[in-house]
């Protein structure tokens, strides 16, 4: 282990976690940030701070979880210490040797036991929703409000767009809005784009009461049509053109004598009926699609040597047309806004409404609301009760956090500097966070507000005559050498660097792991296949067996991680064979690959945890319950009923099937009721339904599921068909009927509705898997780490987002295949240069996930893939180090073309038995401010 890097990381970290001081921390990914979190707590309380007035909020609820945890293991740790392994760890804190200390340090596990509710760790929306509870009448909120979940929020969401939309049919006022939006998207489209506005509703109001013509001054657009096609054909530079369009008449060409001719044809034209027949005039210069046409055939190169005023008048008048057409799109990019909003305000109002009559709010409310009442002046008396009560304050993974959150923040710790509130103790704010991996744009992350609130937090704690400290941490004890070498190779290059790293600044990680063995290698692109043409006017009567590129990746991929874990391969860091548990498999989406690649793995016999998120209802034992849901709702529906009757539950065969249901007269139930005792499978699925059907009305629907699963044999049916696997989606449908029942009343059909809209999703916890090969998302790796991580799917870039842009606090809708104009075009550059640097930050996240190893693949389309996608950044990455070797591809078993590289570091030191590399640094004593 690299001395120098501990004793580098140890200094900055002591520096960060003084309690004497503010700070704000900027730590690269590995770098210790829980566990300078924590040794901040540590030195908070032993400095003599009330554990009970300190408060940290952190971004998720696994990293409240995993601080708690590591506070409370320490705490516990020292009550039982002898006193000279104590004091080790008590001076590796900056503390010296004291009885008193000791006693102390011993007395804060009981201090902190003891406090209501324990220490205030969690996340920003469990504080908001505490914050809430306790002052609703100044919130002006219900005092029993419920947090809403995925399905009532949906629910609550349907409902009011039936209500608006229902309404907008008859409402004269919005019946062109209506009519502006179905001949552009469908409802499914207009849902989607609309919930975005869910979490900008006052945004929504204000530009709303600002009304269509600030955005006709935002797009410097011109409603009116009649006034614009005026203006179109009304310009000075008429007898210049005619005077052009005779020396192209002149010039002899037919085509371009032709075209003349029609110039000046229209040219001659009254006002009027120029205005009316703009067409004609715009086609002379654009192409259909709006680009200009080239010149060249109106003016031949003699005539352009000859007469150049001819040329410039020509392309002044295509520019000017350009500019026309230009704010023609204007106008109905403002038309098709404006209708877009005025449907949007109404509904974000009538969800708002259908919140209140229910007592729900959903997490945007929490902090839309909290940070309403903190910032309202007539609400000073919850910040007084609040300030009397919070000396310190600590922020994790500050870089996700959005604006909304920072005023709830700054709120917070107005008073923490002003007056006399800044000399009434000592206090202090503390934040930590990693720009670089800001990667929660879709939930309003804000990367520019880190050094925004950096700065503003500068000057509060300055002005108060307080030191602040601007920390940076870049010391990694996460990763090897090859990895931190290869990441920063990949964001030397500007268009990897662009989100990820400041203008004029390098990206250096300092590896703490020296000596530890590693590897970096990236695979050839699975080129696709060679497809075989058949022959012309034969129909193909067998299976021309062409491979997809993405599914032979995902074989190769899954006999490589089952070679590499069988035991043959060691983990030298660790000194013992790699396992199944040493694997993360990071996608960009949860798309066909990872579940093509989850059956792989476990045909092969590979311990696999599948995807870290599954849809609900997808699910085959969870669709075969709801099916028996419909078909108890409804016997009469026969599709139902059948389905049921050959899914595990009913337990028929589909000849059984056919037997029952060919040449009978009635329905399917009918028959079955009264054939039943021709067959065992029949009358045992006849009794099956039987029993349920008699208790559908009277039963709720985890009565009625739990009595199909238990008492029947529904659990075990579905076990035998389906596997093990089927028994977390089961559980989490009886936990949703749970969660239902206490909100609504139980109904069957109500439930069944509610789950199948709010498409709900089952998390699985990463601390879950169980030594099994994870496969999730980056963005769900966040936070995690592994000896070996793979990212198979790199080819693809981001898809572009059609939604709603901001501009001057205006909504800008544009749909690119529909409308366009300028202003629009430059809100989606910005836009898809905003989504370009998240991309990046992604790469950083998933890059910095590995431990020891890092793989990288990747399949190739009908395309090349683009520069910008990840295997390309990590192709030049490569390229730009030394010492990467270049073999042929020989890695799987039947290996395609192409060259795979790599960059490995031997074990050069003893290795851990444990696998784990910590944040401590050595004992180090620095002076107190």
């Amino acid at each position: 282990m690299s001395e120098a890097a501990y004793a580098r990381a140890g200094a900055a970290q002591l520096l960060a976690s003084n309690p004497a001081v503010s700070a704000f921390v900027s730590a690269s990914a590995g770098s210790g940030k829980t566990k300078l979190l924590t040794d901040r707590l540590l030195r908070l309380m032993l400095a003599g701070a009330d554990p009970a007035r300190i408060q940290c909020l952190t971004y998720t609820r696994a990293a409240a979880a995993e601080m708690a945890v590591r506070l409370q293991r320490t705490l516990g740790a020292w009550v039982t210490l002898p006193d000279a392994k104590l004091d080790a760890q008590l001076a590796a804190l900056s503390i010296g040797p004291d009885p008193a200390v000791r006693q102390a340090a011993r007395a804060l596990f009981a201090r902190v036991l003891d406090l209501p509710g324990g220490m205030r760790i969690g996340t920003i929306h469990a504080f908001c929703q505490g914050l809430l509870r306790r002052f609703p009448l100044e919130a002006q909120l219900a005092p029993h409000f419920v947090l809403a979940g995925d399905a009532d929020a949906a629910l609550a969401w349907q409902a009011a767009q039936e209500e608006v939309l229902a309404a907008g049919a008859v409402e004269p006022a919005r019946v062109g809005a209506l009519q502006t939006l179905a001949g552009l998207i469908s409802l499914e489209q207009f849902r989607r784009i609309v919930t975005d506005f869910g979490a900008e509703a006052d945004r929504l109001r204000a530009a709303a009461a600002r009304g269509p013509d600030a955005l006709a001054r935002v797009l410097s657009a011109e409603p009116d049509e009649a006034a614009r096609r005026t203006r179109a054909v009304a310009w000075a530079e008429a007898p210049a053109l005619r005077d052009a369009a005779r020396c192209v008449a002149a010039q002899g060409a037919a085509k371009a004598s032709a075209a003349a001719a029609e110039m000046l044809d229209w040219l001659t034209l009254p006002a009027a009926t120029r205005a009316e027949t703009w067409e004609q005039w715009r086609d002379i210069f654009l192409r259909p699609d709006g680009t200009p046409r080239g010149l060249g055939a109106l003016i031949s190169p003699k005539l352009q040597q000859q007469r150049p005023d001819v040329v410039e008048a020509l392309q002044a008048e295509q520019a000017r047309v350009l500019a026309v057409e230009d704010a023609r799109r204007a106008a109905q990019t403002l038309k098709v806004s404006t209708a877009l909003a005025d449907l949007a305000a109404p509904l974000v109002d009538a969800y708002t409404a259908q919140k209140q009559r229910a007592g729900l709010l959903d997490y945007d409310d929490l902090i839309a609301r909290s940070a309403a009442l903190l910032d309202n002046p007539g609400a000073a008396w919850v910040l007084y009760k609040l300030d009397g009560g919070l000396d310190h304050l600590l922020l994790d993974e500050v870089q996700d956090t959005a604006p909304a959150q920072w005023r709830i923040a700054d709120a917070l710790t107005d008073e923490f500097f002003a007056g006399s509130g800044a000399r009434e103790g000592r206090r202090s704010v503390f934040a930590v966070g990693d720009r670089k991996q800001s990667i929660f744009g879709f939930q309003g992350a804000d990367p520019d507000g880190f050094a925004s609130a950096r700065d503003r937090w500068h000057r509060r704690v300055t002005n108060a005559g307080e030191r602040f400290l601007d920390v940076a941490l870049d010391v990694s004890f996460r990763s090897t050498a090859p990895v931190l070498a290869l990441v920063d190779a990949v964001f030397a290059a500007p268009e990897a660097a662009a989100g990820v790293v400041a203008p004029g600044e390098t990206l250096a990680h300092v590896p703490a792991r020296a000596g530890h063995a590693g590897r970096v290698e990236l695979w050839p692109l699975t080129p696709p296949p060679d497809a075989a043409e058949p022959a012309a006017w034969h129909v193909p009567e067998e299976n021309l067996h062409v491979r997809n590129p993405m599914l032979t990746l995902a074989e190769a991929l899954a006999d490589w991680i089952a070679r590499e874990t069988g035991g043959g391969v060691m983990r030298e860091s660790a000194g013992r064979p790699l396992r199944p548990g040493d694997v993360l498999v990071l996608v960009r989406r949860r798309n066909a690959f990872a579940r093509a690649l989850v059956r792989a793995l476990k045909a092969r016999g590979v311990k696999v945890a599948g995807l870290d998120r599954i849809l609900l209802t997808e699910q085959p034992a969870v669709a075969d319950l709801l099916t028996l849901a419909d078909a108890l709702l409804l016997p009469e529906d026969d599709l139902a009923l059948a389905c049921v009757l050959t899914s595990p539950l009913g337990g028929l065969s589909d000849d059984s099937l056919m037997a029952l249901a060919m040449g009978r007269a009635g329905t399917l139930w009918a028959a079955l009721r009264r054939r039943a005792d021709e067959r065992p499978d029949w009358a045992a699925a006849a009794r099956f339904f039987a029993a349920l059907l008699a208790r559908v009305d009277f039963a709720t629907p985890h009565a009625l599921f739990s009595e199909a699963l238990g008492p029947l044999g529904g659990r075990a049916r579905l076990f035998a068909r389906l596997g093990a696997e089927a028994a977390e989606p089961i559980d989490e449908l009886l936990n949703a009927a749970l969660a239902y029942v206490a909100l609504h009343p139980p109904s069957l059909q109500g439930f069944v509705h509610w789950l199948r809209l709010s498409a709900a999703e089952v998390k699985r916890e990463a601390e879950g898997a169980g030594g099994a090969v994870r496969v999730m998302t980056a963005h769900g790796a966040k936070g995690l780490q592994a000896p070996l991580v793979i990212l198979p799917d790199t080819t693809a870039m981001p898809p572009r987002e059609n939604g709603v842009l901001w501009a001057e606090g205006m909504p800008v809708w544009a749909p690119q295949n529909a409308v366009s104009c300028a202003a629009a075009d430059r809100l989606r550059a910005v836009a898809w240069q905003k989504q370009i640097e998240e991309h990046n930050r992604l790469l950083y996240v998933a890059l910095t996930r590995a431990e020891d190893r890092l793989l990288v693949c990747g399949w190739q389309g009908a395309k090349a893939p683009p520069d910008g996608c990840w295997y390309r950044l990590i192709e030049h990455g490569f390229r730009r180090l030394g010492g990467v070797a270049a073999a042929p591809f020989q890695a799987v078993a039947a290996p395609w073309p192409g060259e795979e590289l790599s960059l490995a570091a031997a074990q050069t030191c003893p290795p851990e038995p444990d696998g784990r590399h910590t944040a401590a640094a050595p004992a180090r004593t620095l002076p107190e401010w």
